[in-house]
């Protein structure tokens, strides 16, 4: 059908600070040994392998939902968990 479309940019999902921290905490229970933070519109995810440097292996992403398609490859995990 001609209206059955999505738009092309939809806006980003504003939180509020408490339920940005739930999410966080939510991510991060899901997938340890990462831990979460958020900063200046990005979500980290700190994690226990050390990258090619010698530090530490860090994912990150503008999305929970992106990061967390990153966190469970890493994870070798098929799906997005919460």
């Amino acid at each position: 059908m001609a209206n059955d479309t999505a738009p092309e940019h939809a806006s980003p999902i504003e939180f509020t600070a408490q339920r940005r921290a739930d999410l966080i905490r939510a991510i991060s229970r899901a997938y340890p040994p990462y831990r979460v933070w958020w900063s200046a519109g990005i979500y980290y995810a700190p994690g226990p392998n050390p990258g090619p440097e010698g530090g530490s292996h860090t994912l990150y992403d503008t999305t929970a939902g992106d990061l967390c398609k990153q966190l469970a490859a890493a994870l070798g995990r098929k799906g997005v968990e919460l």
